[in-house]
């Protein structure tokens, strides 16, 4: 379902680039808008994205619930969305996650570890771990995601590179640690991966020391995707593994730390972060009304 639209790789940096997009549907923005509520709500895909086996109609119906306000709305709808995206960065960011999720499954076919949303969150909640935790067995790999649902690409990656090189990673992963200790399959499988029989006896320095993959997804607005295909479009982003390992190398106060590390920063470009929100809102709505 979704695929590379244009790869770059940067063999020297251990990063690579590349703008996502979606089978049988035109690489335009407004085309891709229009189709990603009905993919969003494929119950294989919800089911993926809230780390689901099956839907209930329970299930079904507080996922749906997920995509709409909780609060009773007194204005109108486009003004509610609008306010809450002038002033929250956060806003919806919960989409992305999940769609950062299905973008590596389609390409990588990696497997999510964890589930990334909560059905108890609101629109607004916002969180201090790792988006994502996903995993393939085949070739013995943990990814740590990263997902933002920005109006500007450009804001978007650079936060993620930001998050990657000068904030603690430490405290992402402490994070993570806690939340996949409750989740039955997490524990599992990164247990299995990590070769570690006891979770209490999992370290972040143990965890860092493995082949993990640094994964950022920008879901943005955008009017013209033509550059997207120049060979050095992504120059003005700059990420090396060296950067990140020195991060980490800090956040967790060693100096070896010896993990197989790699980076990959996607997008996908819609035709407006207020119009999508409309249509998620929207369909989740009818979605309610007729069950």
């Amino acid at each position: 379902m979704f695929k590379y639209k244009y790869i770059v790789p940067k063999s020297e940096l251990n990063t690579t680039y590349g703008s996502i997009c979606i089978e049988n549907i035109i690489f335009e923005p407004i085309e891709i808008e229009r189709a990603l509520p009905d993919i969003v709500f494929n119950d294989e895909n919800l089911k993926h994205m809230f780390a689901e086996n099956d839907l209930s109609q329970m299930k079904r119906r507080n996922i749906y619930r997920r995509f709409a306000p909780k609060c009773e709305i007194t204005t109108d709808m486009h003004k509610f969305v609008e306010e809450n995206i002038r002033t929250n960065k956060s806003f919806y960011s919960f989409l992305a996650e999940g769609i950062l999720g299905l973008v590596f499954r389609d390409i990588y076919d990696f497997n999510l570890a964890k589930g990334v949303i909560d059905i108890c969150d609101t629109l607004a909640d916002s969180h201090t771990g790792v988006d994502a935790c996903m995993y393939n067995l085949q070739h013995n790999i943990i990814v740590l995601g990263e997902a933002k649902f920005y109006e500007s690409l450009s804001e978007g990656i650079n936060k993620i590179i930001t998050d990657l090189v000068n904030k603690s990673i430490k405290n992402k992963l402490e994070s993570l640690l806690t939340g996949v200790e409750n989740c039955e399959e997490a524990y599992q499988i990164v247990i299995k991966n990590l070769e570690v029989e006891d979770y209490d006896e999992l370290t972040v320095d143990q965890f860092m020391n493995q082949r993990i993959m640094f994964a950022g997804f920008v879901l943005h607005s955008e009017a013209d995707v033509s550059k997207y295909g120049n060979q050095d479009f992504y120059d003005k982003y700059f990420i090396s593994v060296q950067q990140l390992e020195k991060n980490v190398c800090a956040s967790l106060n060693h100096n070896d730390i010896n993990g197989d590390f790699e980076i990959i920063l996607v997008h996908l470009p819609i035709k407006d972060k207020k119009s999508l929100i409309l249509k998620m809102i929207e369909t989740s709505n009818a979605k309610l009304r007729n069950m």
